[in-house]
């Protein structure tokens, strides 16, 4: 008989690229690393289908496609296929998560059907950030959930710094119901404070896991040629420049990797969307790894890759936050004329020391919260 309890968590597993993947992967190792049976919920709201997804940014974060027949037309027919072809790519990657059988749809059809668990957990990235049709979704609060139920939550995130002033009595009625919260960022944790609602800050699951429990999806094959690696999830054509000049500077290839088709035309020997463990073997076996991404920035420190961070104009908290951990801020690009940002190299014995004591901090916190 499994006397184990089970741990159903939510976390934004469902987004078509590498970090939403492999931070639910994290999630679901380390609550079996502590002896429990882990199940994500399979919830995948209908207006990020693949098939709506598009017409939901539409509407929203990119409204400025918005404007008439014609630019809707242009923004549908070129974004349809790069939707289509990450989801189909990301469906055969996502199968290292083990999910319930059920898939959700809605608030109403977990209210109906609630997966069986012994604890609910909100997990990590940014859950508590506005989804993609601009919205904050109850879903990720555990809303669904009765309150005689145990909900806590590891590493969740804001995503931001604040959060709207409309979204603020809702929130934090929703975070009053857990047992026990755990924020990813600095920023986070004060968001929940001035809610007047107590958390602690963990380690992104990614880092519960070290370099050689990551090393075992990576393929084991041999490495021909120096090279800069970016990883770019934003549009920024002075970043797109940056890495070709820098690569230059050093006498190395460029290589790109990225989950979207359509960055073939940025500069740099073009990998489009590899499976997971082959995108980690060429972080891990890169000279510098250039990139504007919070979980490619976690694991350029995880497999201990020389990097250089390059912020995004919204949500670049998350990747100051680690930065700041780890005493390396200066890593994050502040001109676009600086090509001496890495010569000096990161003390990767310095930074492994700091995160497997903060990860033994994080393990302790996510044990207590589980209990005995």
């Amino acid at each position: 008989m499994d006397n184990k309890k089970t741990v159903a968590y939510l976390t934004r597993h469902t987004v078509s690229n590498y970090g939403s993947v492999l931070q639910a992967y994290a999630t679901q190792t380390a609550l079996e690393k502590l002896g429990c049976n882990a199940v994500c919920i399979n919830y995948y709201r209908t207006d990020e289908k693949t098939e709506n997804i598009v017409d939901t940014r539409l509407k929203s974060v990119s409204a400025k496609w918005n404007k008439n027949a014609l630019t809707r037309l242009f923004f549908k027919a070129t974004q349809k296929p790069v939707y289509k072809f990450a989801d189909k790519r990301f469906e055969e990657y996502r199968k290292i998560v083990k999910v319930t059988d059920k898939e959700y749809n809605s608030e109403a059809e977990l209210k109906s059907d609630i997966p069986k668990a012994d604890i609910y957990m909100t997990g990590s990235d940014q859950v508590w950030n506005t989804v993609v049709c601009g919205e904050i979704d109850p879903v990720y609060f555990l809303s669904f959930l009765p309150k005689k139920v145990k909900k806590i939550a590891y590493a969740a995130s804001f995503g931001g710094a604040s959060v709207e002033e409309k979204n603020k009595t809702r929130i934090k009625s929703w975070l009053k119901e857990y047992n026990k919260i755990t924020i990813r960022e600095n920023s986070g944790i004060k968001i929940a404070s001035e809610l007047g609602i107590h958390a602690e800050q963990v380690l992104d699951p990614t880092f519960l896991l070290d370099k050689n429990e990551w090393e075992k999806l990576i393929p084991n094959r041999k490495c021909d040629e120096k090279y800069v690696l970016v990883y770019q999830l934003h549009p920024n054509k002075q970043f797109d420049a940056y890495a070709k000049e820098f690569a230059k500077r050093k006498g190395l290839k460029l290589y790109r990797v990225s989950h979207c088709f359509h960055h073939i035309v940025r500069s740099g020997k073009f990998i489009c969307c590899p499976p997971v463990g082959e995108f980690l073997w060429y972080i891990k076996n890169a000279e510098y790894f250039l990139t504007d991404s919070f979980h490619g920035t976690a694991f350029s420190i995880g497999l201990n890759t020389q990097f250089v961070d390059v912020l995004p104009k919204s949500y670049s908290e998350r990747i100051s936050s680690i930065l700041e951990l780890i005493g390396y801020e200066n890593r994050i690009l502040k001109s676009y004329d600086d090509f001496k940002i890495a010569e000096e190299k990161i003390d990767f014995n310095k930074v492994n020391e700091i995160i497997s004591t903060e990860r033994k901090k994080s393990f302790d916190l996510l044990k207590d919260m589980i209990g005995d």
